[in-house]
């Protein structure tokens, strides 16, 4: 045991506030993605596929499966996350 005593500090740094969600969208912009189930319009029929997302909402890709999704959101040294 020490024979030190410990002191509290004179002032603590401020807590911050629940943070909203624009805040936490930045907070993952670069590290996080998702992908979505859609549908391109093509001319003559529709392709069915994934359409990647950043963290904000911002469409940052497509992908014609699921797995392949996932391979380049981790091919861009992002994490995907699970859209529920």
């Amino acid at each position: 045991m020490s024979d030190k005593i410990f002191q509290e500090p004179a002032s603590r740094p401020a807590v911050p506030g629940p943070a909203n969600i624009e805040e936490l969208a930045v907070l993952g912009l670069n590290a996080l993605a998702y992908a979505r189930a859609a549908t391109a319009a093509d001319a003559q029929q529709p392709i069915a596929g994934f359409t990647i997302h950043a963290a904000n909402g911002l469409r940052i890709g497509w992908a014609p499966s699921l797995d392949l999704a996932h391979v380049a959101i981790r091919q861009h040294d992002m994490q995907p996350m699970p859209l529920h």
